[in-house]
């Protein structure tokens, strides 16, 4: 059977299956046979404690393939269902995700049919599979799956002629499609994480043990084991969930939004944010930080957003709004992102623009909503959080080699008793079966995964204190491994406090000049002025670089975005229009007013020159740098 494949990054393939009858799977029929034999065959023939040891055989194989079941979702595809190449023909499908985002699964496929639009006649057929909140449709032209698109890839003229949705019937068809703006996702009972941890593979085999030890007449001892199992288990999964329970916490703000709908403004909550959707969006009249319900567009304004949720960068960014950008230009969310409000982020400052015709009536900008719910930027930082890692157990790499060694040995000296003892007439059938399987269950000592229990929880404990959530405890071990660990933040580890050291100019023969009172004027104009630092809530903010250098110089930055030297002798820099630093660019410019004339000024960030973190920074005023490289070179 061909696999489907998938147009996202998130999934490898899709493998069509169509659920079998319960009376055909094959983890039912084949057993019922397999009794029937037993029946018919074994117990007219056998003596008693003989046909009871085959049926304790074939009950614990029947028991063996329920359990595989839930091990395995290969094991579970080939019992439970079979394989279709028609699509019409399956009712669920395996989704392959890609490598080292999480394990396989088995969905439901939806075939759903709708009435066309009255431009159309007949009806519509979607066929679509939901899988870790993300929905895939079938494109029966290209025969292939896609995932649900949202408007983040249209021209900038679209978004900025976006009036938002006009009729009621639009309104129901989006929600229809995208679903409410929320983090929906099941909240795990005690029970049913109980269940998956008494599921694996160590727990079902410290349980047959204990088994095995009643029916060898070890009474007070196998209980007791029994009782620490379910002691240490139920442990784990009372820590699973409270873990889970803080990360459900996590959720879209109630809040109410201004949103343009029906060619009017009206109030709105914000887990009703469609795609598409016109909103005003700005810091709450009381001053308190408000956060961004969904990933926007800003259409007019500029806002200061702190992105630490996402990126971890504590510097608060500047984004403006795409009046500048050609209407010809397509959005890319990699490189406009100075354009972007991300959902989660923090609003600290907006400036409302009074010129566009689309005003809101409370001051806030203007902002067209791409992606909400699970799709924005914090609800894929939620995702990787829940479904893009594959569980981990009790069970490693090591301990299972480790086991086979010790296995090997086990099946010769079980092969041995068993064959001394076949060849006494008089010995117990079921005895001697009861000491060859304890001879193989000896290989691995009850107390291994129970003590590893004890240790994981100990460490779980001790980071829930620290205010450190692990959904996953067993992979507290493998951080145990880590010797080496890389840091890309300035922040985390060192200070991101810089020093002015001096400026490198065309005219000055590749010479540090360190004196700023040496430095020419306008080498001095364009360090106070072309940069992305604000003021929020009267403190100038951004990058320390930028602040270093403005220090450095001598002069002062105000919050009417205006640069004056503290020496006696220079003339005011008003900043008119600033382009914001591009990354696909590596650079950004302004425009300057000084004495009622006007300059472009540009600067490019070339390189980081070393483990100093001093960084190589051109500023240019209308020269192209011709030793640019000789100089960088010297000093870098």
């Amino acid at each position: 059977m061909a696999r489907f494949e998938v147009n996202g990054k998130s999934v490898e393939g899709v493998d069509l299956l169509r659920r079998r009858h319960w009376t055909a799977r094959l983890d039912f029929w084949p057993f019922l046979a397999l009794y029937a034999l037993w029946l018919l065959l074994a117990v007219p023939a056998l003596d008693f404690t003989d046909a009871l040891v085959i049926l304790g055989v074939l009950s614990a194989s029947h028991i063996l393939a329920f359990l595989f079941t839930a091990w395995s979702v290969d094991f579970r595809a080939f019992v439970g269902h079979s394989k279709v190449k028609d699509i019409h023909a399956a009712n669920a499908c395996k989704v392959i995700p890609a490598k080292f985002l999480g394990s396989k699964e088995i969905v439901p496929l939806h075939i759903q049919k709708t009435v066309a639009s009255s431009s159309t006649s007949g009806e519509t057929e979607e066929i679509y599979f939901d899988f870790r909140k993300q929905r895939f449709f079938y494109s029966a032209e290209k025969d292939n799956f896609f995932k649900l698109r949202y408007p983040t890839k249209d021209l900038f003229g679209h978004y900025i002629k976006g009036t938002g949705y006009g009729t009621e019937a639009k309104i129901n068809t989006a929600m229809d499609k995208w679903g409410r703006n929320i983090f929906e996702y099941p909240q795990p009972t005690f029970q049913k994480l109980m269940k998956e941890q008494c599921m694996e593979p160590f727990f079902v085999f410290q349980v047959f043990c204990v088994g095995l030890w009643c029916l060898d007449e070890y009474w007070y001892y196998s209980l007791f084991t029994l009782f620490m199992l379910f002691l240490f288990e139920s442990t784990m999964a009372k820590n699973r969930l409270k873990t889970l329970t803080e990360l459900r916490r996590v959720k879209v703000d109630n809040q109410i939004v201004l949103t343009y709908r029906c060619g009017k403004w009206v109030k709105i909550s914000g887990t009703e944010l469609l795609p598409g959707d016109i909103v005003s969006i700005g810091r709450s009249p009381s001053g308190e930080d408000r956060s961004v319900p969904a990933d926007m567009l800003l259409l007019a304004g500029s806002a200061i957003v702190n992105e630490a949720i996402l990126t971890g960068e504590s510097t608060p960014q500047w984004k403006v709004s795409v009046a500048g950008r050609g209407p010809d230009e397509m959005l890319s969310i990699k490189r406009d992102k100075n354009h972007i409000l991300f959902g989660g982020t923090k609003i600290l400052q907006h400036t409302p623009d009074k010129s566009v015709n689309l005003r809101a009536p409370d001051g806030g900008c203007v902002a067209f909503v791409l992606r909400t719910g699970f799709e924005t930027s914090q609800g894929k930082l939620m995702r990787t959080i829940l479904f893009s890692t594959e569980r981990v157990t009790a069970n490693s790499k090591e301990s299972g080699l480790f086991i086979l060694f010790l296995l090997f040995f086990a099946i010769i000296a079980s092969g041995y008793v068993l064959m001394k003892g076949l060849e006494d007439p008089t010995r117990s059938r079921y005895k001697l079966f009861l000491s060859c399987s304890l001879i193989l269950t000896s290989v691995i000592p009850p107390e291994l995964p129970m003590e590893l229990s004890i240790a994981v929880n100990t460490s779980l404990i001790a980071l829930v204190r620290r205010g450190i959530f692990c959904t996953e405890p067993f992979r507290i071990p493998f951080a145990g491994k880590v010797d080496i660990c890389c840091f890309d933040k300035t922040g985390t580890l060192t200070s991101d406090d810089m020093e002015f050291q001096g400026v490198v100019t065309l005219e000055s023969d590749a010479e540090l000049i360190s004196d700023a009172n040496k430095l020419p004027l306008r080498i001095q104009e364009v360090l106070s002025s072309c940069h992305a630092l604000v003021f929020v809530d009267n403190k100038l903010v951004g990058d320390p670089l930028e602040k270093a250098a403005i220090k450095g110089i001598d002069w002062i930055y105000t919050s009417d975005e205006k640069a004056m030297s503290r020496r006696p002798g220079g003339q005011p820099v008003q900043i008119v229009h600033r382009y914001h630093f591009a990354s696909h660019l590596k650079r950004m410019s302004v425009i300057v007013r000084i004495q009622e004339k006007f300059y472009a000024f540009i600067k490019a960030l070339f390189r980081i020159c070393g483990p100093s973190e001093q960084a190589c920074l051109s500023c240019f005023s209308g020269r192209d740098p011709h030793n640019f490289n000789s100089f960088h070179l010297l000093f870098c």
